[in-house]
């Protein structure tokens, strides 16, 4: 009983937590994928980052985004 009550404690909490964290960073990424503002591009990845310094495509994204220039 003890045992099971640990783990549905130990699921509720690593869900809690983990998963607002996960939606943050999905909603920054997908922020820089939509936004017109090349900073805005630039910033949200770094956001990324300090939440998950080993999420590819945060890492990735300054290397796509200083390769396109604005238009005029």
């Amino acid at each position: 009983m003890i045992d099971t009550l640990r783990t549905h404690l130990a699921t509720f909490i690593v869900g809690h937590f983990t998963r607002p964290r996960s939606l943050v960073v999905r909603c920054w990424l997908w922020l820089a994928a939509q936004s017109p503002d090349m900073e805005e591009k630039r910033r949200c990845p770094n956001a990324v980052l300090r939440l998950d310094p080993d999420n590819p495509p945060a890492s990735l994204a300054p290397l796509l985004f200083h390769q396109q220039r604005p238009t005029s």
